[in-house]
């Protein structure tokens, strides 16, 4: 998840900190070579007995001997089995060259120094050294802040692994060329927010138009119906009133897919009374039933039939409100149109069940039809008009129909909303979720709300965190805890130290790398949002690379298992 802290920042001051090209290894050389370590310091602490860290690689440097450099803000993980017992990582950066936050009438900005990427990283599988590094989607596709991501195999209904990830973005941006500025509405241009399959045999990445238009956080594939359905879930940057909604793609195989010839299905309630997330009591237990309803192609896709976007004259829609109720253009007053608007009216036309702000998705490891989605909340302290206060987020259950996924019945697994915000027994705003058949982690992105100035002797101050939540009592447990003891405040050597917020970094994305490292291995990494290894002033937009980093985590418990098969979680 992008739109928080970072690059709101408070406009705090912030440190270029230099990170060269350090490591244990060279690249070059042996077949054998361990691959590049990082030499900078873990940016995760366990705190749950037994568990530790070694960090891998570290935003800003460079593989020896390659071109290529480990960009900012790692989020999503999926992991395949690489060649010669080799494993691949592909790692998202959420990153964007349309500038946030931007003001329209000085041409102040903040950038990031490229479009969203997909990193493919080739991991020793005994050190978890980096033997190799590129781009499997560049910087020239035009992408804009990939957040999750998750490789499918057969077990999903694909004949072969592709990863999917998504634009979590609302912006208008050109097709080709350099992608910002770009003008609302122009043939050339088209609105962010489409997911984008990577083939991993072809090495080749599509645009899945049909797979909807809106703020896409991950599209995860769910086994057991032997074609692929997929979840995606709109992770929207304006929450009140209540606008993101639970999406199910759905196609005969992974041709159609990758074609684009399946179809786009959305959550509706079958109670009329029950149709958002402030329809659930605090605390209830009810459990809703509900089916998916498909959703026009023209819609989904948001497209005309001559390839340019869906705007709201277009379907004889009602142009978005200017009021703040909806995302806002350029400008920062006039409602922005295009695909989301309209796939946003439609879902109100057609009473979508209405969540606040869906992060990740995961299902079950023992019973696959059951799903577990990340409601980060709105980390508001007063109701703002609502039957009650979203403060710390939920976790929610979805249990589709094992013969029909257009069934399900929906209720809450973790409730964070019967405490305040900075409540250091609840989850804080979760993101990422990776389940196992132990239980569910779960990342934090605490928001401004959910933040405490450096040095606080608040009882209840802490960074982010990495959950584990047992789903059989419900128990939940802290495994780690984000270290931001590298943020070293601003850069005048005479100026009193001003360090980020605690739990202005992220715990981000986390993936099962049992399969690959051993009982107990996982892939981890943090988005540092308040420490800056780069920066470049051109005009009057700032460009900088946040810092970060990808960690191997381990459970208390090792040993190597001997399945090689590619590991498919998000």
């Amino acid at each position: 998840m992008r739109f928080r802290n970072a690059r709101g920042r408070s406009l705090v001051l912030l440190v270029a900190v230099a990170i060269g090209a350090l490591g244990v290894t060279a690249l070059a050389g042996a077949h054998h070579s361990p691959g590049f370590k990082t030499s900078q310091a873990s940016m995760i602490d366990p705190v749950a007995p037994g568990w530790t860290t070694e960090p891998i690689i570290t935003v800003g440097e460079t593989l020896p001997g390659t071109s290529y450099k480990f960009e900012s803000i790692p989020d999503g993980i999926a992991l395949s089995k690489g060649r010669h017992g080799k494993v691949e990582a592909y790692v998202n950066h959420e990153t964007s060259t349309v500038p946030f936050p931007f003001t329209p009438a000085t041409g102040v900005g903040f950038n990031d120094f490229t479009n969203s990427l997909l990193s493919k990283l080739t991991l020793n599988r005994k050190t978890g050294g980096v033997l190799d590094g590129k781009y499997a989607i560049p910087h020239e596709a035009n992408y804009q802040r990939f957040c999750s991501n998750f490789i499918v195999g057969r077990e999903h209904g694909f004949d072969r692994p592709v990863v999917f990830t998504g634009e979590e973005a609302i912006d208008w941006v050109n097709r080709t060329g350099v992608a910002w500025p770009a003008t609302v509405g122009a043939d050339e241009a088209r609105q962010a927010g489409v997911v984008v399959a990577y083939d991993v045999e072809r090495r080749e990445f599509h645009t899945i138009w049909g797979l909807g238009r809106y703020n896409h956080e991950n599209s995860v594939a769910i086994p057991g119906y032997r074609k692929p359905v997929i979840l995606s879930t709109d992770d929207t940057f304006v929450s009140n009133p209540v606008q993101s909604q639970l999406y199910s793609y759905i196609a005969d195989d992974r041709r159609d897919v990758l074609k684009d010839r399946g179809d786009l299905w959305a959550f509706v309630s079958d109670n009329p009374l029950v149709n958002d997330y402030y329809d659930f009591p605090i605390g209830s237990t009810m459990e809703v039933s509900g089916h998916f309803v498909k959703v026009p192609k023209d819609i989904a896709t948001g497209r005309n039939p001559d390839g340019t976007d869906l705007m709201a004259a277009d379907k004889g829609f009602p142009a978005p409100p200017n009021d703040g109720t909806w995302q806002r253009g350029p400008d920062g007053v006039t409602g922005l149109d295009g695909p989301q608007w309209v796939l946003e009216h439609w879902s109100d036309m057609n009473s979508v069940f209405q969540f606040v702000r869906l992060e990740d998705v995961a299902y079950d490891r023992r019973h696959s039809n059951v799903v577990y989605i990340a409601d980060t909340g709105r980390g508001a302290t007063s109701a703002g008009g609502n039957a009650f206060t979203s403060t710390n987020g939920r976790i929610w259950k979805l249990v589709l129909d094992k013969k029909d996924p257009k069934s399900a019945k929906l209720s809450i697994l973790v409730e964070g909303d019967d405490n305040p915000v900075k409540t250091l027994d609840e989850i804080h705003q979760p993101d990422n979720l990776e389940s196992t058949k132990d239980g569910l982690f779960v990342t934090e992105d605490p928001g401004s709300s959910q933040q405490f100035p450096f040095g606080s002797t608040d009882p209840n101050a802490t960074t982010a965190r990495l959950w584990h939540v047992d789903l059989g009592s419900g128990a939940k447990t802290v495994i780690a805890k984000v270290n931001q003891s590298a943020d070293e405040g601003p850069t005048d050597k005479d100026a009193t130290t001003t360090r980020g917020n605690l739990g202005a970094w992220e715990s981000s994305g986390i993936v099962d790398a049992s399969k690959f490292f051993g009982k107990g291995a996982y892939l981890i990494d943090v988005q540092a949002g308040t420490l800056v290894v780069e920066e470049e002033q051109r005009g009057t937009l700032t460009y900088q690379r946040e810092g970060g980093q990808l960690l191997l985590l381990r459970a208390p418990h090792q040993g190597h298992d001997d399945d090689d098969d590619a590991d498919d979680d998000d």
